[in-house]
């Protein structure tokens, strides 16, 4: 690929500026599988190599945005899988349920919030990694004493039925319930069927996707008896083992959105 005067070439074929880009992911992060080698022999290299496809991958999404393209999602949008905290935030400000949160490097913060909340989570801010249940060997001096490398999420454990929605521009495409024996279902999903979402998740989900800024978005429910909580928007969802187990259909909408004319797009 080139640069050259604002000019995007692949090859040596001069790159049209397209309706609309389905923004997957970039990956141009230093601890992609494919890196590890690199990574262990010449660290500073491989961050260094990665800052630098990213700048030149962001700037072309970034003018082809600029001259009409619509990203889907935009970058700001994908950066909130890697800031929960903003996220939540955003979630919480349009009145939408969410489970009680903390995210601190300070520990007496940690042994408050435990007491507050009767069960908690703990999962890292910019994600990759699973959710682990916040034990009690956890408080101690010397685990809570990791925190001055970084710091962590606190999430209040909902208990329920695990549904997740995928919106594409104003609407629910798909609705399932993930079944699994598992605290975090990533590690082991037992089964996933089809769920229909009730009046006031169809508009949470929705909401959400809106409020984040989202045109195709999978958003994560908690269901329990008594309640529901929105856990989160994912801004680059999979779908394709979604689609095999359920009979569902994402691609189809998703497709049809991004070749629709902007002007009649949500």
């Amino acid at each position: 690929m080139s640069f050259r005067n604002g000019v995007a070439y692949a090859d040596s074929r001069r790159l049209p500026t397209p309706s609309s880009v389905y923004v997957r992911g970039l990956a141009c992060h230093p601890l992609l599988p494919d890196l590890a080698e690199d990574l262990e022999t010449r660290p500073r290299g491989v961050i260094a190599q990665c800052a630098e496809k990213r700048a030149m991958l962001e700037s072309l999404l970034r003018c082809f945005q600029k001259y009409g393209a619509r990203l889907v999602n935009s970058l700001e949008a994908n950066a909130q899988h890697s800031q929960k905290p903003f996220q939540l935030t955003l979630l919480q400000s349009a009145g939408l349920p969410v489970p009680q949160w903390l995210a601190t490097n300070n520990p007496e913060a940690v042994r408050e919030f435990a007491r507050h909340v009767r069960h908690a989570v703990y999962k890292p801010l910019a994600g990759g990694a699973t959710v682990r249940k916040l034990e009690k060997r956890d408080l101690s001096t010397k685990r809570l004493s990791a925190l001055a490398a970084a710091p962590v999420l606190f999430q209040e454990l909902v208990e329920g039925t695990s549904i997740r929605a995928y919106v594409v521009g104003r609407r629910v495409v798909a609705a399932a319930a993930i079944d699994s024996t598992e605290l975090d279902y990533r590690r082991k999903e037992d089964a996933v069927t089809p769920a229909r979402l009730t009046p006031r998740e169809r508009h949470a989900a929705l909401t959400a996707a809106r409020v984040c800024g989202m045109h195709f978005t999978g958003v994560d429910l908690i269901r329990s008896q008594k309640r529901f909580v929105v856990l989160e928007c994912n801004p680059s969802p999979m779908f394709a083992v979604f689609e095999e187990k359920t009979g569902l259909d994402v691609a189809g909408p998703l497709a049809d959105f991004l070749i629709r004319p902007r002007r009649r797009a949500s």
